[in-house]
């Protein structure tokens, strides 16, 4: 594990998001602000290769996200303070986890990523907070019952089947009873979008996945089956098509397979916004033997 305590002022911390978030956008290019070390970047072409975009662009898209996540967790009745476990599961070069810096100590702020990349960038740029290294279909290096929120951006829309379940359970085992944990899942429409690639695109993701577009029709029938769908499509370095590809999973699938550790309380899917992913917020039952709470949409 890898610590960097870099705890901010309180001038800071009692900041409002969108004046945090006027923060972070100045950071691009004045790392120190106010006499607080803000964390670097990575080169755009890196940032890119983990989210799609860069600097503003993708801390517009992170920011989106920490005011999601910050806003369901006050509604689970579980606000963020600086004591709360915080663990952001594949954290990347960090783009979330700086935007939670406001909200919660830095000792309490975790985060893991199986690529050794992501933790480097993370480490040489400053990213505040328990840094992990993990392995592919490994074991979090976090005690039972550890955190209170967990969040994992971008993460289960790559995950076969078997890597799913694997990493709820893991999740499971380290989220304190009541956690509340964010994540995001590539929905149906995905599937349309495979159908659509451009024939002439140079986008070497976008043909690997229309590769696919002969099997829509049964690529729809599974996922209405209830059924992840998955394309090994690879992620590069470690990341190899066997535990990393692109996965469209069914909130059917959700409801069915990750009781009775979490249940279901949000999910929304924006069929109108291309490319972007559902939200879906789940919550660990308090006790085994309890009635899952009502599901809310």
């Amino acid at each position: 594990m890898y610590t960097r305590i870099s705890p901010l002022p309180e001038t800071m911390m009692n900041l409002s998001d969108e004046e945090w978030y006027g923060l972070m956008i100045k950071s691009i290019t004045q790392q120190n602000i106010n006499g607080v070390e803000f964390p670097g970047f990575p080169t755009p072409e890196v940032q890119t290769r983990f989210v799609g975009s860069s600097y503003q662009q993708a801390l517009e898209e992170a920011f989106a996200y920490y005011q999601y996540v910050k806003n369901q967790v006050n509604i689970l009745g579980k606000p963020l303070n600086p004591g709360s476990r915080f663990l952001d599961f594949g954290c990347g070069w960090g783009r979330l986890l700086r935007f939670f810096w406001k909200d919660i100590a830095p000792e309490n702020l975790y985060g893991c990523d199986v690529m050794p990349l992501a933790i480097d960038i993370c480490r040489t740029t400053g990213i505040s907070g328990n840094l992990d290294l993990i392995e592919p279909e490994g074991s979090l290096p976090y005690p039972d019952n550890y955190f209170d929120v967990i969040i994992a951006y971008s993460v289960f829309t790559h995950l076969p089947e078997r890597m799913n379940l694997h990493w709820m359970q893991e999740l499971a085992r380290v989220s304190r009873p009541g956690c509340i944990f964010c994540l995001t899942l590539e929905p149906r429409s995905f599937i349309d979008r495979i159908s659509n690639v451009p024939p002439d695109t140079d986008n070497a993701w976008l043909l690997s996945l229309s590769r696919y577009a002969p099997k829509a029709d049964d690529l729809y029938q599974k996922f209405d089956n209830g059924e992840i769908v998955y394309l090994p499509t690879g992620g590069g370095d470690n990341l190899t098509s066997d535990v990393y590809g692109d996965a469209i999973v069914p909130l059917a699938y959700i409801q069915k397979n990750w009781l009775p550790n979490f249940v279901v309380k949000a999910y929304v899917d924006f069929p109108t916004q291309n490319w972007r992913q559902a939200h879906l917020v789940v919550q660990k039952i308090l006790r085994k033997s309890e009635k899952p709470p009502m599901i809310i949409y």
